[in-house]
């Protein structure tokens, strides 16, 4: 098996220890990286955790290559025992698997999907993909694992109102309802979409039309809530859909797969949350958090 590089995209090294600031590797471990024998890499590779300690930063990589990571994927979306979440912070769509149910999951070449309860998750895995963590080793339980995309691979177009994107060609879950209509985040990391058939809600999301999401919301609301359709988040890896009643102001969420919009959160402008600052090479495609 190759050894992976630990390169985060920050490449800048510490005056003082001479380590880099994004992987932790001496300047002559980087350079020599590619004619190192596999065992040194590896032997590298243990090292990092305590040097990126030592030096204070919490973003490190994981050494998973993109098997392992579509491996992890897979295991994850089919059993209990933890959440995949994407979006941003304030508008997220979180998949998971309930207790007592299973999760289907088919792959096809980089393309994988999951359907489970009222949820379902397509990410496309490839080598423009690394897996991170923001949690120093030796934790008691698994840690966090953000999937994040090299920016230059992974841009969404981004809306800065609420737009009808017209008909929605590969939902994942079944759905009389097919038009989908991007609410507006004007986020470049993701965004949040409803899919939708002819009736009150479509009436309300076009006569919204162009409107940022903090204009649009009272308009759109109680319709939304009303219908609950599809709702449909998007990042540079993928999408999550779920399906099924929308809680109201300070109803219980749902077990299962749900969704979360939240204004006063979004207002923060945070993709990832505190203490979860990617570098600036990548854009954040999933985040797993495993059960506590």
């Amino acid at each position: 098996m190759t050894v992976t590089s630990p390169c985060t995209g920050i490449c800048k090294l510490d005056d003082t220890t001479g380590w880099c600031l994004g992987c932790g590797r001496t300047g002559e471990e980087i350079a020599g990286w590619r004619g190192l024998p596999e065992e040194d890499r590896a032997d590298v590779w243990t090292q990092i955790p305590d040097r990126l300690g030592q030096l204070g930063v919490a973003c490190r990589r994981l050494p998973w290559s993109t098997d392992d990571i579509r491996a992890f994927v897979a295991r994850t979306c089919a059993e209990p025992g933890g959440t995949w979440l994407m979006g941003v912070v304030g508008a997220v769509a979180e998949y998971l698997v309930p207790p007592g149910a299973v999760g289907e999951v088919t792959q096809d070449g980089d393309t994988l999907i999951a359907r489970t309860q009222n949820g379902a998750l397509r990410m496309v895995i490839n080598d423009n993909l690394r897996a991170l963590t923001f949690d120093p080793p030796g934790l008691a339980s698994a840690p966090r694992v953000v999937l994040a995309v090299k920016r230059e691979a992974g841009r969404l177009p981004v809306a800065p109102g609420l737009s009808d994107l017209g008909h929605d060609a590969h939902p994942l879950l079944p759905d009389t309802a097919t038009r989908l209509f991007d609410l507006g985040l004007g986020r470049k990391e993701a965004r949040f979409c409803v899919r939708v058939g002819d009736g009150p809600v479509a009436s309300a999301l076009r006569g919204a039309s162009g409107l940022p999401l903090a204009q649009s919301l009272p308009v759109i609301a109680t319709p939304l809530l009303t219908e609950s359709p599809t709702r449909v988040v998007e990042s540079a890896l993928g999408r999550i859909e779920v399906q099924g009643t929308i809680p109201g102001p300070g109803s219980t969420v749902p077990p299962g797969s749900h969704t979360h919009l939240l204004p006063d959160q979004l207002s923060t402008q945070r993709a990832l949350p505190v203490g979860m600052d990617l570098p600036r090479a990548y854009l954040p495609g999933a985040i797993f958090y495993p059960k506590l």
